[in-house]
């Protein structure tokens, strides 16, 4: 009797495992897209309004990073619109084949694409650096490419469009509300990597001040209070820049988050970006108490 007892759970145990199904994000798909702008493959993570109006067209949030920021994204921005602090977006992760689980693929993809000068050491080290310097490529090809494409292919409001970098994604991201800034309607810029090719980044902000380039824009940026002190001196001193043009049209807002360091300030920072580039309708009134205690 124990025999078969034995028997019976190992069967049961084998058609559960038979029966078990990965876990998958609803309404999300993966796109491919080559590049003749950067000359690279890129992988594109795909998530729809889990409920679209016939018709209707959504505002669209590009993630770099797609490997880790995608999934928490989505989950953030799902339950807001759930709750109604954000209107239904469709989310665009742009990401690289294999580099989920190959690091080198990684960190070889990102420097090329993410920083906008060739500098031969720093970052990664010069095995990586030597591909640097492809951001104005890769702005070209979100530009010319991957805008054009998810317009296409999908419900997309032109115009509305924003954009979220984390470390030399945040480079990136500074480095488009710099040069063009039209191409992103909202900006939410964590801990960017404003130390890159001896800080470029502030050549670029009074090249873009004195060449007349005025954002249009809604920014936020973040930094952690535990990180390398330059990160947060670096963005106060960006961000107080950038207010004294004294631009209308170009809202900033910077955050140096208590308690957090480089690796742990992107889930918090992103999800009060989200809330503060976006209109979100007014707070409800809470439903009234009962007047007296309900028995």
């Amino acid at each position: 009797m124990r025999h078969f007892a034995s028997v019976a759970a190992a069967w049961m145990l084998a058609v559960s495992a038979a029966a078990a199904k990965p876990y998958t994000i609803p309404n999300t798909d993966v796109r491919k897209l080559h590049s003749r702008e950067t000359g690279a493959d890129y992988q594109l993570f795909v998530s729809l309004p889990d409920h679209r109006e016939k018709g209707k067209l959504y505002p669209v949030v590009y993630m770099l990073d797609a490997d880790y920021s995608f999934a928490l994204v989505r989950n953030v921005v799902q339950h807001f619109v759930e709750r109604e602090d954000l209107p239904p977006v469709i989310l665009v992760a742009i990401a690289y084949p294999d580099a989920a689980t190959n690091r080198e693929v990684y960190k070889m993809n990102r420097t090329r694409d993410y920083t906008p000068a060739y500098v031969p050491d720093g970052g990664y080290g010069p095995a990586y650096q030597k591909l640097s310097g492809g951001g104005a490529r890769f702005r070209a090809f979100i530009a010319k490419e991957l805008v054009p494409y998810i317009e296409r292919q999908f419900p997309a409001q032109p115009g509305d469009r924003t954009l979220i970098g984390h470390s030399y994604g945040g480079l990136f991201a500074t480095y488009v509300l710099l040069t063009e800034p039209s191409l992103f309607k909202r900006y939410i810029i964590v801990s960017p990597s404003l130390w890159y090719a001896q800080r470029m980044t502030f050549a670029l902000e009074e090249k873009a001040a004195l060449a007349g380039i005025r954002p249009d824009a809604r920014a936020f940026f973040a930094v952690g209070a535990l990180e390398n002190p330059q990160m947060a001196g670096d963005l106060s001193e960006l961000v107080k820049r950038l207010e004294s043009r004294n631009n209308p049209r170009l809202s900033t807002q910077l955050q140096i988050r208590d308690g957090e360091r480089h690796n742990s300030v992107f889930p918090g920072a992103v999800t009060r970006g989200l809330l503060t580039v976006f209109d979100r309708p007014e707070p409800q009134a809470p439903a009234t108490a009962p007047s007296s205690p309900v028995p």
